[in-house]
């Protein structure tokens, strides 16, 4: 979910690069990708923008940053879960199974390995939070916690798509879970 995110919504200015797995959705790329782009280009500020499962999948890597003292930021969109596995069961027409993961503070983890980390869970704290993670000289986590229902929508919408979100939503409803698809439906509309 948050290379869709960054592909859709980031303006890159001249000079600036965007990498990730935009083809194959692969997970766990993004911090390494990152430590090797600032390994290559040790003058520039590289950003790492990962969901909480990849992290999660690869969380060893934070120790690179701290052997290495790599200055990379690291954004966490934490949703609790796996969201682009479970944005596509739902649009399949399937109630998501097996992608909700623990809730996790992972600038607590980031602190406990000498990572400066940073929690939020308001968006009014967002711009703070990251001013703070990019003042300093070395590695920074900001924990972004997300809405695990919010739906990051294609540039074009398949007729297929929509329909298999309208059947997940029934199946759902049907299992008695109405005012989840309630809270879903509302958390999407502008």
């Amino acid at each position: 979910m948050s290379a869709v995110w960054a592909a859709r919504y980031l303006k890159l200015a001249r000079g600036q690069r965007l990498i990730g797995s935009f083809n194959h959705g692969s997970m766990a790329n993004a911090l390494p990708q990152a430590i090797g782009a600032q390994m290559a280009y040790p003058a520039r500020q590289v950003i790492s923008l990962s969901g909480d499962g990849g992290l999660a999948m690869l969380m060893g890597e934070l120790l690179t940053l701290v052997h290495h003292d790599l200055p990379v930021k690291l954004v966490v969109f934490n949703n609790s879960a796996l969201g682009m596995v479970k944005l596509e069961m739902r649009v399949a027409g399937f109630e998501d199974f097996g992608v909700d993961l623990p809730s996790t503070n992972y600038a607590r983890i980031a602190e406990a390995l000498g990572i400066p980390g940073f929690r939020v869970e308001a968006d009014r704290d967002l711009s703070g939070a990251l001013a703070e993670a990019f003042r300093g000289r070395g590695p920074a986590l900001v924990d972004v916690v997300t809405d695990a229902n919010a739906l990051a929508m294609p540039p074009k919408v398949q007729s297929s798509e929509v329909a298999g979100f309208g059947l997940y939503l029934a199946k759902q409803t049907l299992h008695g879970r109405l005012f989840e698809s309630i809270d879903e439906l509302k958390g999407n509309l502008p």
